[in-house]
């Protein structure tokens, strides 16, 4: 059979994980938004670009000939057959000529299927997929000995982390050496936006190793959204109603979930816009400006302020100690990574006039902190203005809900600040009650909530506390005012 290797992919993203090369890549996205036909047609490609044999092949005679074997995993037999093998069969079709299924009876052999098709420049492609479905086994068990290509984790965030890892020694096996071995061999990966202690998340976003590349499709209902041409219309609006919002977020706005235990602090915060693609660097010439949470599990975050007014956080630390280990910590985190920069205190939690219990200069933390890091003048930590939780996190929504240059957000984190990005995307959250209510201030669960802590004090200073307390007062005047039209009585004349 011929196959048409012209793939026309549903939008940029899934475009670049298709020409991308990384020794494992992977497509994150909503439903809908064509992961599994990108993984499927970038198999054609790869399997196209195999080296030839240089042996003879029995079933083609005088024909050159490319291998390819794909081991495709998927966490249940029922899933695997309803909808990856679906899939597959929805795009080469049940069979035919060049075409078989195979295998996959009582035994751990697993159900195959093989495609053979010509090339334009004369040569065969034979593309074998080998379907396994763990139904809670071990991986080792079902796979041992397993010699393939390429793996493809369908739904990978579904399955265990050791799964990838045991795969990542069964590729590049397949074809053997006598056919020349493999020219090119990879992982892939499709999955929805899972919770963020899932260990995808982990993986690409906090571990980021060499050779992994991860490509994010926008949510469904973005204007970015991919694949939208073949879908029907209004498919994500009728998707999302009746659903919580937990599955919206990850299923269709394709955002890191939340703890499904009680409910984020904010709602506005969006990773794609609000986080950095890269570590962002310390701009020369302008200062890293630090706010601090005290107590026993103290935390620090690194910050500047662009030209243009956006705010950006380079970098935290946390620990359990008192006032001095966090200034050595910090020091030596800005010498690892800002070893150019120059250190400035900003503001920290107004508690923190109290003597620090860890030392023992009969210091306050305020000032033990600074002395701690050598700052000196103008450049020592302040109080913040207020320890108002409702005022604290309202600062930091108006940094999240502001765009500035038209299209930039007002805050932008880096990836490097980890416990910040976690924290924003599920661990520091409102906790639910056992009545089913929820809190009406944030949980205290460390490290989440010290870094956290800190962030609002950044929130609050260069105007954020002001801009708070306008807006308060505004709120507080419409209410009166609504008050007195409802007092109002009409007198005639």
């Amino acid at each position: 059979m011929s196959v048409n290797l012209q793939f026309n992919p549903p939008g940029p993203v899934a475009a670049a994980f298709f020409a991308d090369r990384s020794e494992v890549s992977a497509i994150m996205g909503p439903m809908g938004s064509g992961k599994t036909t990108a993984i499927l047609m970038k198999i054609l490609d790869l399997a196209a670009e195999q080296r030839v044999s240089p042996i003879a092949a029995k079933r083609f005679p005088g024909k050159k000939v490319r291998y390819t074997k794909v081991g495709v995993v998927r966490e249940t037999s029922t899933n695997l057959k309803r909808t990856t093998i679906k899939s597959i069969k929805t795009w080469f079709g049940e069979g035919g000529p060049g075409m078989r299924w195979f295998g996959g009876g009582s035994s751990p052999e697993p159900l195959s299927f093989q495609v053979n098709f010509a090339l334009n420049d004369g040569t065969v492609v034979d593309l074998v997929f080998e379907f396994i479905g763990l139904d809670g086994n071990n991986i080792e068990d079902l796979a041992k000995g397993w010699e393939i290509t390429h793996y493809w984790l369908n739904e990978g965030d579904l399955l265990a982390p050791d799964i990838k890892d045991f795969l990542d020694g069964r590729i590049g096996r397949y074809p053997s050496k006598v056919h020349g071995g493999a020219s090119f061999y990879c992982g892939l990966l499709d999955y929805n936006a899972p919770d963020t202690d899932n260990y995808l998340y982990k993986l690409y976003e906090e571990i980021r190793p060499e050779g992994h590349r991860l490509f994010k499709q926008p949510g469904g209902r973005s204007a970015g959204a991919e694949n939208t041409q073949n879908l029907p219309p209004g498919y994500y609006e009728r998707m999302i109603r009746g659903k919580k919002k937990w599955w919206i977020r990850r299923n269709v706005d394709s955002q890191y979930g939340f703890s499904r235990e009680g409910e984020p602090v904010y709602e506005d915060y969006n990773d794609d816009f609000h986080c950095s693609a890269y570590d962002l660097p310390a701009v020369e010439g302008l200062p890293i400006k630090l706010y601090a949470d005290a107590e026993t599990h103290p935390a620090v975050i690194f910050s500047q302020t662009m030209p243009n007014g956006q705010r950006r956080i380079l970098g935290e630390v946390y620990i359990r100690g008192g006032a001095k280990q966090l200034g050595a910590a910090c020091l030596q985190y800005a010498a690892e990574h800002f070893p150019a920069a120059r250190l400035v205190g900003g503001t920290v939690d107004p508690s923190a006039d109290r003597m620090d219990a860890k030392d023992s200069d009969l210091k306050n933390w305020l000032d033990t902190l600074s002395d701690a890091m050598g700052l000196t003048g103008g450049a020592r930590f302040t109080k913040a203005p207020t320890n108002d939780p409702s005022k604290r996190t309202s600062a930091v929504d108006d940094l999240l809900t502001t765009v500035i240059d038209g299209a930039k957000p007002a805050i932008l984190i880096s990836p490097r600040a980890k416990i910040t990005r976690k924290g924003f995307n599920s661990d520091y959250c409102f906790k639910k009650r056992a009545n089913g209510t929820i809190d009406d201030k944030p949980t205290k669960a460390h490290p989440a909530s010290d870094v956290h802590d800190a962030i609002q004090y950044f929130a609050l200073d260069d105007g954020g506390y002001e801009k708070t307390m306008v807006r308060e007062r505004r709120a507080a005047n419409r209410g009166n005012f609504s008050k007195c039209r409802q007092a109002r009585v009409e007198v005639p004349i």
